[in-house]
């Protein structure tokens, strides 16, 4: 698992791969006897296809990339102190694990958080990805712990090139992140403060982080910014293990953690194709409506092991590239989630979980496991909808589905929630403002609570790619539904990134377009 035994320019082509530019386009691949599929970073699938060629788990493989991923987004959109939720299947028996962020028990006044752009320690929350990823490998691990972390400190300590997107995030951050952030195109980034804090808990297991050094260390830097963090918030955390919900589609069964998943795909059964069909793409566009809220995250990984283990997951910082507080522990980025979620922390009581709705899933058929699915972005809930029923719905295959066109979220969001939301913030817009107001002014106006966002909905249009055909386009929003037609390119989209291993025979993996992730199959 050290990349230094691994061929040099094997190592440097994954590295590079992608960084100056996101394809345009859906990529897919196959594999005999496993396989891993990730979102960005092809170099962290890579670290996941050499677990599992060590004989490594369908998490082992999953672990490894999450770490990779995290290093090579300099805890960007994922954060070592994000949050982590996982599906896995092991002979036919499914768990589900949510590790997302609790609350500080000392926060009192919720409601009282600064919102973004105003930075504050009141922001942060206690992570719960590394409890997460700890107890995942505690449960269905093979390898041991300290191996899945090589290629995330090689990416931290050797450093990785800056391409010309990042180099650009870097330039929209300056003003919270630290000097050594400064790298130009070209250059090798390297987080020396993250491999030490990386290498402590590869030693020490996730108590580095919640009851040692780095968890001293989070408590300073929250506190000394006005946070109310305590070690004791970090010492009782504890992920949370559970049976998967479970909704019957089309002979398969799904298994996954998401509420709103199961309502949507309860909703969607008998609907036809929405691309050639305008009354199936009105109902479905309907029915991610009603069954789906704001929010994104920010990476996904599947994985397939030899012995045909099923692992499907997503983490994330829950915010927009690093946050807006800039803060630090150890190199590891502190994210600001707090910043937006002021009414849900009100109803929580001290150490409780913030919901996490992301959206991974495991689809069986008779007992085995025939799909995993997971996906990211502001359209996430669309995207998953999609591309489920087209595979399970429609008969389509997974490397197809993902060149299928998409619609995405509705025009309130702003565009693909790491990138445009942050411009959108230095501008001094607020993000989301849009719909929070209509969301307002119904109320204000009579329209009672359970029927206010339907009524914002109503108003506001759906986006979709300029690849539907423009007849179905027109009929549909002649049936009633107001449409934002544009070019897959726009980097306004409120996008939805979905990836998916199909599981029989072969494995046959897929992803949609600019996740930037790598499929390997072995």
């Amino acid at each position: 698992m050290d990349p230094k035994t691994w061929a040099a320019d094997e190592v440097r082509r994954y590295l590079s791969d992608g960084i100056d530019a996101s394809d345009t386009e859906g990529a897919s691949g196959t594999g005999k006897r496993a396989m891993v599929l990730g979102s960005t970073g092809p170099f962290a699938q890579l670290a996941g296809r050499r677990a599992l060629e060590a004989g490594g788990s369908a998490v082992d493989a999953v672990i490894a990339t999450s770490l990779a991923q995290i290093a090579l987004a300099a805890g960007s959109w994922v954060s070592y102190a994000g949050v982590f939720v996982l599906v896995h299947c092991q002979a036919g028996r499914t768990d589900s694990l949510s590790a997302g962020f609790a609350t500080f028990a000392e926060e009192d006044d919720p409601a009282s958080i600064p919102r973004a752009p105003e930075p504050s320690g009141r922001t942060a929350l206690v992570p719960g990805f590394m409890a997460g990823v700890a107890a995942a490998h505690e449960r269905f691990g093979v390898l041991p712990w300290p191996d899945l972390f090589q290629p995330a400190i090689h990416v931290a300590e050797q450093g990785f090139p800056v391409g010309l997107v990042r180099e650009r995030q870097f330039a929209m951050r300056a003003d919270v992140l630290p000097e050594s952030f400064r790298a130009k195109r070209g250059e090798l980034f390297r987080q020396p403060e993250l491999a030490e804090t990386l290498r402590g808990v590869a030693a020490e297991g996730a108590d580095w982080m919640y009851r040692g050094p780095w968890a001293r260390e989070f408590v300073d830097v929250v506190r000394a910014a006005g946070g109310k963090a305590t070690l004791s918030d970090l010492d009782t955390y504890e992920p949370v293990w559970s049976e998967p919900l479970r909704v019957r589609f089309h002979g398969h069964e799904v298994h996954t953690g998401s509420k709103s998943l199961v309502q949507a795909l309860r909703a969607a059964e008998g609907v036809g194709d929405p691309l050639t069909d305008p009354q199936a793409l009105y109902e479905l566009i309907g029915i991610s409506r009603q069954s789906t809220r704001p929010g994104s995250h920010s990476d996904f990984v599947l994985a397939v092991d030899a012995e045909g283990n099923v692992a499907a997951a997503c983490h994330s910082i829950n915010t927009s590239l690093w946050g807006c507080t800039g803060l630090f522990a150890g190199g590891v980025s502190i994210p600001d989630a707090a910043s937006f979620q002021q009414q849900v922390l009100a109803g929580l009581g001290p150490g409780q979980h913030v919901p996490f709705p992301a959206n991974p899933a495991i689809v069986l058929r008779g007992g085995r496991p025939v799909l995993a699915s997971s996906s990211i972005g502001a359209g996430l809930h669309c995207a998953t909808l999609q591309c489920l029923h087209a595979v399970l719905g429609l008969g389509v295959p997974v490397d197809e589905v993902v060149r299928r066109p998409l619609f995405h979220g509705p025009d309130y969001l702003a565009g693909d929630t790491v990138n445009t939301p942050l411009e959108d913030r230095i501008k001094g817009k607020r993000v989301g403002s849009t719909w929070q107001q209509a969301l307002a002014r119904a109320r204000e106006s009579g329209v009672p609570q359970e029927q206010a966002w339907d009524a914002v909905m109503a108003a506001i249009p759906q986006v979709i790619e300029d690849r539907f055909d423009p007849e179905v386009v027109r009929r549909t929003e002649e049936l009633g539904q107001r449409l934002s037609v544009r070019p897959i390119t726009e980097r306004t989209i409120p996008r939805g990134f979905w990836g998916g291993i199909g599981i029989g025979d072969r494995l046959t993996g897929g992803r949609t377009p600019f996740s930037g992730g790598r499929i390997e199959g072995i």
